[in-house]
């Protein structure tokens, strides 16, 4: 059975995932290794830390520019770093407006998981900087690098040079928030410029299940640009293991005074957008009851929630007066 590994999955609490939420998806369904990440909305740097420090073999983290002020920003980025993340998940807007940010990875012998529109093309210039002063270093982009008009990935200069580099990679995530016409014919485009030995794979779970995806369909996305066996590997395992999980690490926990999940931006859960919001609170149980009830081998999340429902009302109607 082919291996694989996800570049790409929330662990932080209450919004997202628990290492022990994670690791039971993993085994379920044959991920051997993951990259970690959180947002803005869920800055629980302390739960990646914990996943990391138990488990060096199985998880890489990327971290988050969160603090107080822009001093505790860059504060916080370096304690993450020493403690043993890999990298750092900026916006593409962020790095535009604090290319500075970039020279701090780039000496601690870091990674930016970049995400943001159009290409990244606000953050092309200090991106393509950062890949010249520390040629020991790559960039990482998410959610397809922005998917655009495949135009673009000729037409813009900026854009172009960034995509040419061959220390550039990106990791086809959040596939279900996409138009699928669009973002298969940037897809194509960007595997014709950049090649399939610079394509990661990553669910985004389990902001995917919210969607009503399943971690399958996130994996087999690409089956639609007609990959090669070779491919196929390529983009579940080899580039992954390659870039993230070819050296081992040693990490130690996060020290406590870097929590900072007081700093978290407040938004509800969404759920089969844009139907449904439910507080975080209130989502976490619904979602680990749909994982014991078992989860997508049993059926879709809207299904489970249906039959929540359905249960709900006909318990209500069979109550007494």
């Amino acid at each position: 059975m082919m291996p694989i590994i996800d570049a790409y999955a929330h662990v932080a609490l209450p919004r997202f995932l628990a290492l022990e939420d994670m690791l039971r998806l993993m085994d379920r369904e044959n991920v051997s290794a993951a990259l970690l990440s959180t947002a803005e909305t869920c800055p629980d740097l302390l739960e990646i830390s914990r996943a990391l420090v138990a488990y060096p073999d199985r998880f890489r983290a990327v971290g988050m520019p969160v603090g107080r002020t822009p001093e505790h920003v860059r504060a916080s980025i370096r304690a993450q770093l020493t403690s043993g993340f890999s990298g750092i998940r900026l916006p593409a807007a962020f790095i535009a407006a604090n290319p500075d940010v970039l020279g701090i990875l780039g000496e601690a012998g870091a990674f930016p998981l970049v995400v943001g529109e159009h290409g990244l093309g606000v953050a092309a210039e200090p991106l393509a900087d950062f890949l010249r002063d520390f040629p020991d270093s790559f960039v990482l982009a998410g959610h397809f690098a922005g998917p655009a008009d495949p135009v673009l990935l000729r037409a813009d200069p900026g854009v172009s040079q960034l995509f040419d580099h061959p220390r550039f990679h990106v990791a086809f995530t959040r596939h279900g928030a996409l138009n699928h016409t669009p973002l298969e014919a940037w897809a194509a485009a960007v595997v014709a410029r950049i090649g399939w030995g610079r394509v990661l794979w990553g669910s985004e779970w389990p902001v995917a299940l919210w969607r009503d995806e399943t971690y399958r369909a996130t994996l087999d996305w690409v089956l639609r640009l007609d990959p090669t066996e070779a491919d196929l590997r390529a983009i579940r395992y080899g580039n992954a293991h390659r870039l993230l999980f070819a050296q081992p690490i040693a990490p130690r926990p996060l020290s406590p005074e870097w929590d900072v999940t007081a700093l978290k931006r407040d938004a509800d859960v969404w759920l089969f957008p844009p139907s449904l919001n439910l507080s975080e609170e209130r989502h976490r149980p619904i979602m680990l009851a749909y994982e014991a009830w078992g989860g997508e081998r049993r059926g879709r999340y809207s299904e489970f929630m249906l039959q929540m429902a359905e249960n709900g009302i006909a318990n209500q109607g069979n109550q007494t007066p």
